[in-house]
């Protein structure tokens, strides 16, 4: 590193012809660019400039190392505008990473119009089907389910994402309809089992009563057998609409099959009702502008998406 500013002190002394003009031009003292330039001297054990009382003149060894440097300091200085560049335009590569359904069911057809407002980003999108934070991966930006206790990162609320007990008509018209949680034992459930994880996810439910009151809410993971089980939550679906079995899907991804009658909900009032989907980013004081772009436009066309917050009460079962 003081090799480094050895170099840049002594380039620019070197061009300028004189170590006040390269102390300007560098915003420090021409004593320390002196001081700079004789420390690489020693570190290189040969002289670099003839200094005099009237001027400076660079030595044979002095002008073959300027010539050395100035292509390589270049190609560092054009490196750096380039990311200045890009931090000030909206342009580059953005690594999103977004879970499936909000991915497939509302990111995706919004792709044209972001990546026509902003034809310089270069969008790298991995879909996952896990809701856990950001973990070791060198993301920009993620849209993930709740908010991440980590204070490198900024958690921006979308809102709240309804995990629903589905099945279809066909299903419930063969098995019965289940009244009560401790009935879902009875059923056969359609599981997820997130890659690489040993366990399939649990059903998210919330109940009434218990340690926290009457009329309190608590949360509760069921942990159910299934004889289906995947790692996608399309799949899940279309099993479940197909018949095999009752599904905990995204309130997002049911939604369309809701509405045409191929699901029907099950259990309303056991639908936990406060988790929230977040878009996370780092928190940086000069954000790139890219990031910022793709932060402010799913917030302006995504956030609050009535999707999120429909009423599910006419296709309950």
């Amino acid at each position: 590193m003081q090799s480094l500013r050895g170099i840049l002190n002594f380039t620019r002394t070197a061009e300028l012809g004189s170590f006040a003009k390269a102390a300007k031009d560098l915003g420090i003292s021409a004593v320390a660019v002196s001081q700079n330039i004789s420390r690489l001297e020693a570190a290189l054990g040969v002289r670099l400039l003839a200094r005099s009382t009237r001027a400076l003149q660079l030595t044979p060894e002095g002008q073959a190392f300027l010539e050395q440097c100035r292509l390589p300091l270049a190609q560092l200085d054009a490196a750096c505008k380039e990311v200045a560049s890009d931090a000030r335009s909206a342009s580059g590569k953005l690594r999103a990473t977004v879970i499936s359904p909000v991915a497939y069911l509302y990111l995706i057809p919004l792709l044209p119009k972001f990546l026509q407002r902003y034809p310089g980003i270069a969008l790298e999108l991995e879909l996952s089907e896990d809701s856990s934070p950001l973990i070791n991966k060198r993301f920009d930006v993620g849209i993930r389910v709740g908010a991440l206790d980590d204070a490198a990162f900024v958690a921006r609320p979308l809102g709240p994402l309804r995990l629903l007990l589905c099945a279809s008509p066909a299903y419930l018209a063969q098995a019965g309809l289940p009244q009560s949680l401790e009935d879902l034992e009875k059923h056969q459930a359609l599981l997820m089992q997130i890659t690489g994880r040993e366990q399939t996810t649990p059903f998210i439910v919330q109940t009434r009563g218990g340690e926290a009151g009457a009329g309190a809410r608590s949360m509760r993971f069921l942990q159910l057998p299934g004889h289906f089980i995947c790692n996608d939550f399309r799949s899940l679906a279309q099993a479940c609409s197909g018949g095999l079995g009752i599904a905990q899907l995204p309130q997002p991804l049911a939604l369309p099959m809701l509405r045409n009658g191929q699901l029907k909900v099950l259990l309303p009032d056991s639908v936990a009702e406060n988790i929230q989907l977040f878009i996370h980013y780092p928190t940086r004081k000069q954000l790139p502008a890219r990031v910022r772009a793709f932060v402010d436009f799913v917030i302006e066309l995504f956030a609050g998406h009535p999707d999120l917050t429909a009423d599910i009460s006419g296709f309950v079962a």
